[in-house]
């Protein structure tokens, strides 16, 4: 296999550290969904409680697709440069629609795997 670049490297230790903190947090938010969901009970409660399941369904499914991205990113595979591309531009749309910063780094990761795209076979 091809020698990785430094760079890529970089931004798949992080993606699996990010990836990994997205499953964890997505967890969470079903505990804590349910904890006070049945604390507040009634209808407001129900409410929490299924909008909570919601959140963390999405957010733990983003994080296992997330992973397995920078998986296949670390792999250099084809398949993973085209999911993290996409997944990268979700994140900058989202980004933008709540004036989020952190765009910057989804910016930075599009721009250097469209420079790198050749390595991915």
């Amino acid at each position: 296999m091809a020698d990785r670049p430094l760079g890529l490297t970089i931004i798949c230790i992080l993606g699996f550290i990010g990836a990994i903190i997205g499953i964890l947090g997505g967890i969470a938010i079903f505990g804590v969904g349910a904890i006070f969901g049945s604390l507040a009970g009634g209808i407001y409660g129900g409410l929490f409680g299924a909008i909570s399941w919601i959140i963390g369904i999405v957010t733990l499914i983003i994080g296992v697709v997330s992973l397995y991205a920078f998986y296949g990113l670390w792999n250099m595979k084809k398949w993973a440069w085209t999911l993290t591309m996409i997944l990268e531009v979700i994140s900058i749309i989202f980004g933008l629609t709540s004036f989020n910063p952190a765009i910057i780094i989804s910016v930075i990761i599009v721009i250097y795997l469209w420079m790198k795209k050749d390595i991915f076979k």
